[in-house]
Order: C-alpha cells, then structure tokens, then sequence
C-alpha cells in the first residue's frame, strides 16, 4: 500500500478537490482563515526533519495570498445535512521561489460532525492528512479531471500521504474544526518514511457563509448498505427540481449515471447493481451516490461488497 501512488494522490484529492474552484459551490459552509503546524522527522534515520506551520487567510481562486502575506489557512465542510460530512483544513506557505508547500488534515464523518478520535483510514480515504513538500507548478484539479494525471503531473520535491496515526477531533460544527494529529505519511515516489508530531489546527470560530436553505429540500438513502449484489437508492425531494443522480468512486470519477431529467416532489428510487455505464461489474470498495439540482446536493455512502 505504501507504494502506490494512487493511494497517495486520493488522499491529497479527496481534500484538495474540496476547496477548488469547481468544488466551492458544494460547500455548505467555508472558511477563510485559520491555522495548522506539525513537526516532522524521517523514518527509522532521522535524515530529514523540520516542522511546517501557517496561519491566516489562505490563497484565492488564482492560488494567490492576500499583499504581505506569504501563508495561510482555510477549507470548509461539506455534504448534505444528517449525511455523510467532510471536514477540512488546507495550510500552504510561499516559500519565496515560485514553490509552495501544501498541508491537508481532513475526516469524514458518517453520522455529521462530531468531535472523537478518527484513524487514519488508507483504505476507503475517509481520514487523513497529507503534505506536498515545494510544489512548482500547483494547480487546483477540476471537476472531469483526470485526478492521477494532475497529482502525477505536480513537480514536487515530496508527495507525502499519511500511512498511519489518528486525527482527534475536539471542536467541529458548521463554522469550522480544530483538534490534534499524529502518525507517519509516506512518499511512494521517493520510498521515504515521516513521523508526524504535534500536529495541531484550529479552524473554529471562523466567520462563515451560512447553511443553504436549499439543502433542506433534499435526502438520499440506500439500503441494503453494505450490499451484493444490488442497493436501492432513495431520494426525498420537497419541490420540483431538474435532477442528476449518479455513483462515483472515492477519486471522485463518476461510475454511474442512475438518472438525468425532471422530478417532481416526493419519493423517487432507482436500483444500482455494482456496475458501471458499460455494464460492467465493478470491485468492491467504498463509492458515494450523489444526486444534484439547482443550488443543492445530497450524497450518501455505498460499500459494495466483494
């Protein structure tokens, strides 16, 4: 697991993506402003170790910090309310030669926020936390990219994801989170070990845009869950609305498009039987099913069974 590369570039994307240009209107509530550190030594010699700390307001959409300012903070949490939640925090420091360094600590929460002690999951990439050592040519990915091209594309001196450890969470709500991180990430690329120390961030009391309205007026379900070889997935709407369903894998690529037209108010369900638009059967693992309309997204998990 340690050498491969996608598990590490879908640790850093499924947080990255959160915060980029194509993915901010997702958010039911963001934040600006913060701050995150960590001290770091190589494992089992010692030859590399430092620490990484930001503070203040992040870039904006051109990756660009605000004058005098050459690090900083931000993020948001995402999801429908009452389901599946992520929460973020992503620190960069200008290094002052055209590169960057990139800190990401996310978790998902199944049941909404809630404060407790998440293990790094390197499996199904629900918690974690992952670090770009002097990025050059960073860009954010977009909806429709093809994610391990753009992390394989990163001209960077590391590339790390974390292997192990454990993110305690110890304040969250819709107006940020904080709390405390440890464990090891690991490079692939570069076959080098990190031990993570005193990792700390602290995104609470942070103005932040309110909670849509719109995202009261939709919720999606799937049950069985786990399930093989078919779940029946359900979607409540309390309007009229123009609506995409589809399945998506944990790298964000859509799988399955379940529906694509015009619903009316009430109950609506259709069957998904583990495979993709070309009928053909796919692995077991974690994906997540997402239904959009106008100003408003639900999603909910779905483990397929091998």
């Amino acid at each position: 697991m340690f050498k491969s590369r996608l598990f590490t570039a879908l640790l850093i994307l499924v947080a990255m993506t959160v915060y980029s240009a194509a993915g901010a209107q997702n958010l039911y509530s963001e934040y600006d402003d913060g701050s995150a550190s960590f001290d770091y030594v190589q494992w089992p010699f010692g030859g590399m170790e430092g620490s990484f700390g930001a503070e203040g307001p992040v870039w904006d959409e051109n990756l660009e910090f605000p004058e005098g300012q050459t690090n900083g903070c931000g993020g948001g949490i995402s999801g429908a309310v009452n389901d599946t939640t992520r929460a973020l925090a992503i620190a960069a420091i200008d290094n002052g030669d055209g590169t960057k360094d990139v800190g990401v600590i996310f978790v998902f929460f199944p049941n909404g926020p809630e404060t407790g002690s998440f293990g790094v999951d390197s499996v199904n990439f629900t918690t974690g936390f992952a670090w770009i050592n002097r990025v050059s040519n960073l860009t954010m990915p977009e909806e429709g990219d093809d994610y391990q091209a753009w992390f394989d594309n990163l001209d960077a001196f590391h590339k790390f994801g974390s292997t192990s450890g454990t993110i305690h969470v110890t304040a969250v709500g819709e107006d940020g989170f904080s709390g405390t991180f440890s464990g090891q990430m690991g490079d692939p690329d570069t076959f080098t070990l990190l031990t993570i120390t005193n990792g700390v961030f602290d995104m609470i009391d942070i103005p932040t845009s309110a909670v849509p309205e719109a995202f009261s007026l939709a919720h999606l379900t799937a049950a069985p869950n786990p399930f093989n070889p078919q779940t029946t997935v359900k979607l409540a709407m309390e309007k009229d609305d123009s609506v995409v369903v589809g399945v998506y894998d944990v790298a964000g690529h859509r799988v399955a498009r379940l529906f694509n037209g015009h619903l009316a108010q009430g109950e609506h369900q259709w069957v998904w039987s583990g495979m993709n638009d070309a009928g053909v059967k796919q692995s077991g693992g974690v994906y997540f099913c997402r239904a959009e309309g106008n100003g408003w997204q639900t999603s909910t998990k779905l483990i397929l069974v091998p």
